[in-house]
């Protein structure tokens, strides 16, 4: 008999593993002979889990919560009694059903379906009980109003189905010595002017750069299921940093990341790219409260932008 995922809904981005319980949530567990339901569970934790597993909007709605008692509160599960699944796909694909909360095309393709026959499935389940409001599996669901009502048949936009894996572009390995750059070869770091942010940090393919505010004192602490959602840009074996474009150069460095391998540094800071960036000039991560923090762009001058674009 398959071992079930145990969905973890008080913690950000641990995987699948023993639940805690620090709101009054209990465990959901997920079965492996149910694989679209058990990717999803696991999906959900690893991208998914930061913002939307709160106690307090899983029974209160989260126009109010966001960015204030989201943060404070932590993780439970669900925010809008989200299904059916074409709903949980509107909201991926789109943002939120504001179009302004969550990261667009967190998950794509097979993988968004799976996260939203998840969150379809499950919405609600274990959710604290508060006197006076209606459990999410009571409410029927022609009665949930959202802004828009998507389509059944709702689609990804063709330039995000590069997401269902990560962008071939966008794929970063922990150089080991037998793959080491030659000596002496850089790795650029350049800059890019983005629409209300100003000319902040790319990497060598175009793609915005941020830090993670956890990260003090030049410490990297996204590993794991948060650097699978926010690879971290890591510096080859016997290669430099190098800027250009208004980067300076005496700014970057590089630190050893926990688990392995170097990561380049501005003005002390980690950089790492984010993997809802399809396409140069992209910046869906900035300002954004996940696996444990916020997320934000760099400027040229090592000065952290902390604003929506």
């Amino acid at each position: 008999m398959s071992r079930p995922a145990k969905v973890l809904l008080t913690g950000a981005l641990l995987g699948v593993a023993v639940l805690a319980s620090a709101c009054g949530t209990e465990k959901i567990s997920v079965p492996k002979s149910q694989p679209v339901l058990y990717q999803g569970a696991v999906l959900f934790n690893q991208r998914c889990s930061g913002c939307h597993t709160l106690s307090f909007a899983a029974t209160h709605g989260s126009a109010q919560n966001v960015r204030t008692a989201q943060e404070n509160n932590g993780p439970n599960f669900d925010i809008r009694c989200e299904r059916p699944v074409a709903r949980v796909l509107y909201a991926i694909q789109n943002g939120g059903f504001s179009g302004a909360i969550m990261p667009q095309n967190i998950v794509v393709g097979a993988q968004a379906q799976a996260v939203a026959q998840f969150v379809a499935t499950y919405s609600g389940t274990k959710a604290p009980k508060v006197p006076g409001v209606v459990p999410c599996h009571e409410v029927p669901v022609g009665s949930i109003e959202v802004a828009l009502t998507p389509s059944p048949t709702t689609t990804v936009p063709p330039q995000a189905q590069t997401l269902a894996g990560t962008p071939a572009s966008k794929t970063h390995t922990k150089t080991s010595p037998s793959t080491a750059a030659p000596h002496g070869k850089a790795v650029t770091i350049s800059s890019r002017a983005v629409p209300g942010l100003g000319t902040i940090l790319v990497n060598s393919a175009g793609h915005t750069l941020y830090v993670f505010a956890p990260d003090k004192a030049t410490k990297v602490t996204c590993t794991d299921g948060c650097a699978s959602v926010w690879p971290p840009e890591y510096l080859p074996a016997g290669a430099h940093p190098v800027g250009t474009n208004g980067v300076k150069t005496s700014l970057l460095s590089s630190v050893a990341d926990p688990t392995g391998g170097k990561v380049v540094t501005y003005n002390r800071w980690p950089l790492y790219t984010y993997v809802a960036d399809t396409t140069p000039g992209s910046a869906a991560g900035q300002d954004v409260n996940l696996n444990g923090g916020f997320w934000w762009v760099i400027t040229t001058s090592g000065t952290l932008v902390k604003k929506k674009p």
